[in-house]
């Protein structure tokens, strides 16, 4: 046979047969219509009267669509529960970022009613607003070590917070520091230490802290430059650092950071040291798990010392949970440090500061530039029994698994879809809720499932059937 023709026959088997899913009924004990169609997606009932044969069991009224009518049941007669959808609220995407409240995924609330197997697949729809506010809170080691960073800091505050107002003519910014624990072994505690952990040298040292709030979002140019100008440098005694603790209060202390409820909210991470985490504080005999709630005392973080550092999965929650995406600003020396701890925290990025820092305002346009333009949609907790898988729609797709869908390289303004697939594997007795939304933005969709596990078969009325000698009630076929 020519290999044209043979080629062409195979890829005609293929794309009509070999790749095409079979519908299959595998059923076992049916003895009723619901029976039949919650013992597999493909399953359906016959109703029709006087289907079954003499001796026959009812069980043969189960079968694919197909089989049923193949033995002459008719169309009209076969209960096959199929997956509706509801579509309860879809604003339409906005064309920019206004006064209101810009809308940027698609729809808001949809109702699914799905049979127990059977695939459901959806489209949600996402376009980033142009100008969308941007709240950027910038969280500096003042460790010994990052002197130099620090009076550059203070040079570039202004640079800065002009960077941003490219980004967005809505832009608000905040600072804190930190640097550890003020118990041994990471900080002396030497009285006069504490009051100075500096060299003797330095006129200029403030007291060993943990992590102080220093200044709550401002739209101000002028007032960041002067809290920042305000700042000392400090000290302690290991190289890992109190990050986490930081950005854990940074995180879960909405109010007094001042986050916004509709923006872009990044906080800057500005170190040149790694970090210590949950089971570190055992070292200092501190043996109470983070809760990972908001302590803080006027601007200080107040169980710094009666707390453990949280655990990446902690602090990786929080940021999720209120929609924080941190930049990692970090020396060369631990660069491989932060790109591993990217790996575990969604819509994270790291970028690596020149030794004195002198490149922190590149450094955040770049990383702004790389977390925007990359999208992620994924869910929060599923239901039992529920599961959902999603297919990027773009140019410019990246595959992270079935649990989440990924573009990158989304401009502004540009409408991309994701295929959303939602399968529901046992029936429900009540519905259940869950959301899907984009890393690090505000919107979500909340969809709500029941299940379709009830045939509805419109029976006859009345318990005295003729087809059942005038002694039973027709039920999808059956006499009962």
């Amino acid at each position: 046979m020519d290999w044209c023709v043979l080629s062409l026959l195979l890829l005609m088997l293929g794309k009509h047969g070999l790749c095409q899913q079979e519908e299959v009924c595998s059923k076992s004990a049916i003895t009723s219509c619901k029976d039949c169609i919650t013992s597999g997606p493909f399953c359906s009932w016959c109703k029709e009267l006087n289907f079954t044969k003499g001796g026959e069991q009812e069980a043969a009224r189960c079968e694919t669509r197909a089989k049923l009518m193949a033995r002459g049941c008719k169309r009209e007669e076969i209960i096959s529960p199929q997956n509706t959808e509801e579509i309860k609220q879809q604003d339409p995407l906005s064309k920019s970022s206004g006064s209101t409240e810009p809308v940027q995924m698609t729809p808001q609330k949809i109702d699914l009613k799905l049979r127990p197997g059977l695939p459901h697949k959806f489209k949600v729809s996402f376009k980033r607003a142009e100008g969308y506010p941007v709240d950027l809170y910038y969280l500096m080691d003042l460790s010994y070590s990052m002197k130099d960073d620090l009076a550059n800091v203070k040079r570039l505050g202004g640079n800065l917070f002009d960077a941003l107002n490219k980004i967005t003519k809505d832009a608000k910014i905040g600072f804190g520091a930190f640097v550890d624990k003020t118990v041994l072994p990471y900080t002396n505690t030497n009285e006069e230490k504490l009051k100075k952990p500096c060299d003797e040298s330095e006129a200029q040292c403030q007291a060993a802290f943990g992590y102080r709030h220093v200044l709550s979002m401002t739209p101000s140019r002028d007032v960041f430059r002067q809290k920042v100008a305000e700042q000392y440098i400090s000290g302690n005694l290991d190289s890992p650092e109190g990050s986490l603790d930081a950005m854990m209060q940074a995180a879960v202390c909405g109010d007094k950071i001042g986050w916004r409820n509709s923006s872009t909210r990044l906080i800057v991470l500005a170190t040149d040291a790694g970090f210590h985490m949950a089971g570190d504080g055992k070292l200092a005999g501190i043996l109470e798990p983070n809760d990972e709630l908001c302590h803080m005392t006027g601007n200080l973080y107040e169980k710094s010392n009666d707390m453990d550092y949280p655990s990446v999965g902690q602090l990786a929650m929080q940021l999720e949970k209120n929609n924080i995406q941190p930049i990692f600003a970090v020396t060369e020396n631990v660069n491989n440090v932060y790109k591993e701890l990217t790996k575990m925290i969604p819509k994270s990025v790291v970028g690596v500061l020149s030794s004195d820092s002198n490149n922190v305002v590149q450094l955040i346009e770049s990383a702004y530039n790389n977390l925007t333009s990359k999208v992620t949609v994924t869910h929060d907790i599923l239901p039992d029994n529920v599961r959902v898988e999603y297919l990027a729609l773009c140019e410019h797709r990246i595959n992270e698994g079935p649990n989440k869908g990924v573009c990158d390289q989304v401009q502004a303004e540009k409408e991309i879809s994701f295929e959303v697939t939602v399968t529901v594997d046992k029936c429900m007795e009540e519905e259940k809720s869950f959301t899907i939304s984009p890393l690090g933005i505000k919107d979500k969709l909340t969809v709500t499932i029941s299940t379709n596990c009830e045939c509805q078969c419109n029976d006859p009325e009345g318990s005295n059937h003729i087809h059942c000698n005038s002694t039973g009630s027709i039920t999808c076929g059956i006499c009962k």
